[in-house]
């Protein structure tokens, strides 16, 4: 038989059980007075005492600021339970369920308000919403990037033989995932080599994603390329940032310029590239990634590690496979089809027609092109913008480039008159070697007249004159 007495809990130990609830238990009477709550959760939540709420109306509580917005009231009046969130003074966002208790006669006899404190879970949701808006945004950007790849060579054939060589290696390395490192000047397209290798590769329909490290502040090269953990740094994103790393996860990072990159930040890039992990700036663990690197330099490498600006291992680690790009000055076949492609480029942007005068061309096919392929782009528009339709002539180009070829045609002028001039004299002086000859008849004594060699006077008369040499 048992006990129930035994089983039954006496009203301090049910006043205890309530007191050490996390949760907060309010109760308030039909008349809208608090008869109850419990200890540890009121000061959490207002920062006072029961004794000091018990026995206060809910109206006034909520006058003097304590929390709202007042949820008895709308269950006196609907007499059923209610869900809504509260904020207290002290910034505590509340769940708060509302329970009516009713009487025999159905009439409300008091409310239990049972209220969870959900503040940090509310910051989650908010930080959650922040990452998802990042997400989004990083997001479009990518896509914006894979928009911007547009190959400015697209139905274009390349007439010289370094240019087809070097679009034989686009093809053939683009079916490997082996890193790549594209050489050359300023200007010859090593961009336009890189975007056709990802976009021949199997990593197509992933991101492209370009870093210049010419561009980026040394002091922010790290953080934009591997990102940072919250707080990492004074002025840094609360929430952190995503480095343009994890951004071309599945795709391809392209590191322009990479000769820049600082010596500190090339031990991460090596580890990036033989691991294929790294960390975040301020973080402790790595973050495995899956992404193809190619890079691209102006500059040599090899001299910049001799110099030690650039560290042996990592240069070795990028060349694995090596691009060198011509200039545009070592392929002349290519320069009218280009400068074509690209004015009918910008006559198609800008609703135009123009045609390039023959000696126009002429000029631009001598000229050097110290640009390179960008100089070309930059000019093709330039003349569009500029120029009314028809013929561009010659007066129409830059003075740095008429300037060149007025340079290089007067030094053909002068080169001309210079031949002409030694004709003359050459011509003069046999004339006056073969008259002297004759009065003379003596080589030794035509060479001493004119100051000329004994050996040069015998070879003119022999040649020309029908005069036998005496000596």
């Amino acid at each position: 038989m048992v006990d129930v007495n035994e089983n039954s809990l006496s009203r301090d130990d049910l006043m205890r059980i309530l007191d050490n609830s996390f949760d907060e238990i309010f109760v308030v009477n039909d008349k809208g007075v608090v008869i109850y709550v419990n200890n540890d959760a009121c000061e959490r939540h207002y920062g006072i005492k029961p004794s000091e709420v018990i026995g206060k109306t809910v109206p006034y509580l909520v006058s003097q600021g304590y929390y709202s917005p007042a949820l008895a009231p709308v269950i006196l009046q609907e007499k059923k339970r209610v869900t809504m969130k509260q904020e207290t003074r002290f910034g505590k966002k509340l769940l708060v369920t509302c329970t009516p208790v009713f009487k025999n006669n159905g009439e409300i006899d008091f409310i239990v308000m049972n209220s969870r404190d959900i503040t940090h879970i509310e910051q989650l949701i908010r930080d959650l919403d922040i990452t998802k808006k990042l997400v989004k945004q990083h997001k479009l950007e990518v896509e914006e990037l894979k928009q911007k790849q547009i190959n400015c060579f697209k139905e274009y054939t390349f007439l010289s033989k370094k240019m087809k060589f070097c679009l034989e290696m686009v093809q053939r390395v683009a079916l490997v995932n082996s890193t790549v490192l594209i050489l050359g000047e300023s200007g010859t397209g090593k961009n336009v080599l890189a975007k056709d290798i990802h976009k021949k590769s199997q990593r197509k329909d992933g991101p492209f994603i370009c870093i210049n490290s010419a561009t980026i502040p040394e002091h922010l090269i790290e953080s934009e390329l591997f990102g940072y953990c919250r707080g990492a740094f004074t002025g840094a994103n609360k929430y952190g940032k995503v480095g343009l790393v994890k951004l071309a996860d599945g795709g391809t990072l392209f590191l322009d310029e990479i000769g820049e990159i600082p010596l500190a930040i090339q031990v991460k890039l090596l580890e990036l590239i033989q691991e294929h992990r790294y960390i975040p700036v301020g973080g402790k663990d790595h973050q495995e990634i899956d992404i193809r690197i190619i890079a691209a330099t102006n500059r040599n490498l090899v001299k910049l590690v001799q110099e030690g600006k650039f560290r042996e291992d990592l240069y070795y680690r990028l060349s694995v496979i090596e691009i060198d790009t011509p200039p545009l000055r070592e392929r002349n076949e290519d320069i009218v089809p280009l400068l074509y492609h690209f004015l009918n480029k910008y006559d198609l942007m800008y609703k135009s027609s123009h045609e390039f005068n023959k000696q126009c061309l002429d000029i631009l096919m001598n000229y050097s092109w110290p640009g390179n392929i960008r100089e070309m782009d930059h000019l093709a528009e330039r003349l569009v913008v500029t120029i009314p339709q028809g013929h561009i002539l010659p007066e129409h180009l830059p003075s740095k480039i008429s300037e060149t070829q007025t340079y290089q045609s007067t030094t053909l002028s002068l080169s001309k008159d210079l031949l002409h001039c030694a004709n003359s004299f050459i011509e003069r002086e046999k004339d006056s070697i073969l008259q002297l000859y004759k009065v003379l008849r003596s080589s030794y004594k035509v060479a001493n007249a004119l100051n000329i060699s004994q050996s040069k006077v015998t070879r003119i008369v022999r040649k020309y004159s029908k005069e036998q040499i005496v000596d």
